[in-house]
């Protein structure tokens, strides 16, 4: 199993249900502490013996009280005998991210993206899902135009090239090619259905744009649909220790089209539970047999291989 490092999309607040809450990305232990509003995200493991201080330990001061021997354990502050490593973390809405590695690529511009988004869409948690696939298949989804149709019925889509981003994130774009905007209602969508029946006609009265950035293997943010009805979508995986992951997705509209989040988080749903039957029955064994149009699944294959893991416990090989 490869962890990458980059940027994760932990948990969402829901999920931080203690003061000390465990985590983890593959096989690094980690705990989110809450302090008031802000989340921290730090080593899990106690320097001296290795006990996990998201399982018994307790707040004292500006240190972690380790509940095997009760040494005093700080807070990212390397100036002390005992200390767990900080990470940085981004909070957007219902959504806490955090970046592993301080590698100075690592973060691809993301948190200036996230600065220019989190006003206008603020996140709102849409689902957590296991899957048993590796991690990365979940961001690659948004790299593969050709599932969108055979696996959400996608009408179709054009364009969809891939280009390197400003701060070396991997940008995919294109527009989809649909009758009518699924949000509608089911009444507008079924009589538009049976126009095309009686005409023998289709027409694409409906060609969002779609704008997908990918800053880590982990975390793709893709902006659909035109700009005055803009979602943006976040698409996020956390490896877990038995080879599969948690797939999450975090929804943002502006106020103007509150009233579109049901559907949107519905959507969301209903499209990830679709992708899981798909990515659950994979053979990884088998050579795979790429054309031309898997061209935007190995742009995102080739981005991938810059962000192996640093850190002991990274990478695993097995």
């Amino acid at each position: 199993m490869t962890v990458h490092h980059g940027w994760y999309l932990l948990a969402f607040r829901s999920e931080l249900t203690d003061e000390i809450t465990p985590l983890a990305v593959g096989p690094r232990r980690l705990i989110a502490l809450r302090e008031g509003d802000r989340v921290r995200v730090l080593d899990a493991n106690c320097p001296h013996r290795g006990a996990h201080l998201g399982y018994g330990g307790r707040r004292e001061g500006d240190c972690l009280v380790c509940p095997f021997h009760g040494k005093r354990i700080g807070l990212g502050d390397p100036s002390k005998h005992w200390s767990v490593a900080e990470h940085r973390v981004l909070e957007w809405g219902d959504a806490l991210f955090v970046r592993l590695s301080d590698d100075p690529d690592g973060d691809r511009g993301f948190e200036r993206s996230v600065q220019g988004w989190a006003e206008e869409y603020p996140l709102v948690a849409a689902v957590s899902l296991p899957v048993d696939v590796p991690s990365e298949y979940v961001v690659e989804n948004a790299f593969d135009p050709d599932h969108f149709k055979a696996v959400h019925g996608v009408p179709g889509n054009r364009g969809m090239a891939t280009r390197d981003g400003e701060h070396g994130e991997l940008v995919i774009e294109g527009e989809f090619l649909m009758q009518t905007s699924p949000w509608q209602d089911a009444r507008t969508l079924e009589e538009i259905r049976w126009e095309a029946v009686r005409t023998g006609r289709v027409r694409w009265d409906f060609k969002p744009r779609f704008h997908a950035q990918a800053f880590s293997p982990n975390v793709v943010v893709t902006e659909f649909g035109p700009a005055e009805t803009r979602q943006v979508i976040v698409t996020g995986s956390v490896p877990t220790e038995d080879g599969g992951c948690v797939a999450r997705v975090a929804i943002g509209v502006r106020e103007d089209q509150r009233g579109a989040l049901p559907a949107l988080l519905g959507g969301s749903g209903k499209a990830l539970a679709e992708d899981k039957v798909v990515w659950e029955h994979l053979d990884h064994t088998m050579t795979p047999r790429y054309d031309a149009r898997d061209e935007p699944v190995l742009a995102f294959r080739r981005f991938c291989a810059d962000f192996c893991a640093d850190f002991p416990g990274g990478r695993d090989d097995r």
